[in-house]
């Protein structure tokens, strides 16, 4: 799934600082995935790196994680990258849950 601009409901806001880095939702579920989607799409619109600061996120589903992945591929397609500056021992268990260990590495990587 490549994310695609179409206009939608309430994103995300991002810091007025020069580093592009969006606060991750506390429920990163169905429910806040598209504004995240939206978000994520405005960010790399203005940087191609982007970081994601997860430390508040205490419940995490597949459609959050789905939009986390695409944003990485379709910054990957364009130079860019998903920076995973910190996370929650919830994040941690979802990706390892769902087999994205390997992922979840890479994102924090980056930021070492």
């Amino acid at each position: 799934m490549m994310f695609s601009s179409r206009p939608r409901a309430k994103t995300l806001q991002l810091p007025a600082s020069h580093e592009k880095t969006l606060q991750l939702p506390v429920s990163l579920d169905i429910g806040t995935a598209q504004g995240l989607k939206e978000s994520l799409l405005s960010a790399l619109a203005m940087s191609p790196a982007v970081r994601l600061d997860g430390s508040e996120t205490r419940h995490v589903a597949t459609p959050g994680v789905q939009v986390l992945l695409a944003a990485s591929q379709s910054a990957k397609s364009t130079g860019g990258r998903i920076v995973l500056t910190a996370s929650s021992p919830a994040l941690e268990t979802a990706l390892a849950d769902l087999g994205l260990t390997e992922t979840f590495t890479e994102w924090t990587a980056a930021h070492a």
